[in-house]
């Protein structure tokens, strides 16, 4: 998968590559600026500032298209590895890794969706995908692929708060954001952001 920016999932090689849990989220949420900063470190912050392999990247933002950066060539080979062997889930895994890593999103979409076709148990290709429904502005997409991770793993805490971060910013629904992220803190109550601002700290903003 390459030299990524965020951890991978715990299935996968962990790489500092934000990219998904397969890569993590990287957000720098800045309460109500929900924006989700590209894929390169997107990772939650657990406790003692312990960093949680994650799985959902980050997206630049719901409202800006990011050129994407991916090389030519790299990416019609990973394309012809996908096609020719279409049962293989790890192929279109590489694809939509690739993809997320260099903001082509829709392609993401379209891989991801064929590796979970194959291989719908796995956690973190469901959170990227969260990750990237939500950059091609697909909400309700995005919450249903952060549940399905959930779902599998109830103590994935990047996909719960990624939920959140949807809930909150793009469907405007501060009831669910708050359940949640309320869900997180159950599970640990030190909870950060990447930036260091307790999880905490932003319910009960939210409940004032």
């Amino acid at each position: 998968m390459g030299v990524h920016k965020k951890q991978r999932e715990m299935e996968e090689v962990k790489k500092s590559y934000i990219k998904r849990s397969s890569c993590s989220l990287f957000v720098v949420l800045a309460l109500f600026a929900g924006i989700f900063i590209g894929n390169t470190a997107t990772m939650l912050y657990l406790g003692q500032g312990k960093a949680l392999p994650s799985t959902g990247a980050p997206v630049a933002s719901t409202q800006q298209a990011k050129p994407h950066t991916a090389d030519p060539q790299a990416l019609a080979k990973l394309e012809g590895q996908a096609n020719a062997n279409p049962t293989n889930a790890e192929a279109w895994i590489k694809l939509g890794n690739f993809c997320f890593d260099h903001d082509l999103p829709q392609q993401a979409v379209s891989a991801y969706e064929k590796a979970l076709e194959l291989k719908p148990m796995n956690i973190g290709v469901w959170s990227d995908l969260g990750v990237m429904y939500r950059r091609t502005k697909q909400f309700e997409k995005a919450v249903n692929a952060f549940s399905q991770a959930v779902a599998l793993d109830p103590t994935h805490v990047v996909s719960r708060f990624n939920m959140g971060i949807v809930y909150l910013h793009d469907l405007n629904d501060k009831s669910n954001a708050l359940k949640a992220w309320k869900k997180v803190l159950e599970i640990d109550k030190f909870a950060k952001t990447p930036n260091g601002k307790p999880i905490a700290d932003l319910v009960a903003e939210l409940e004032r």
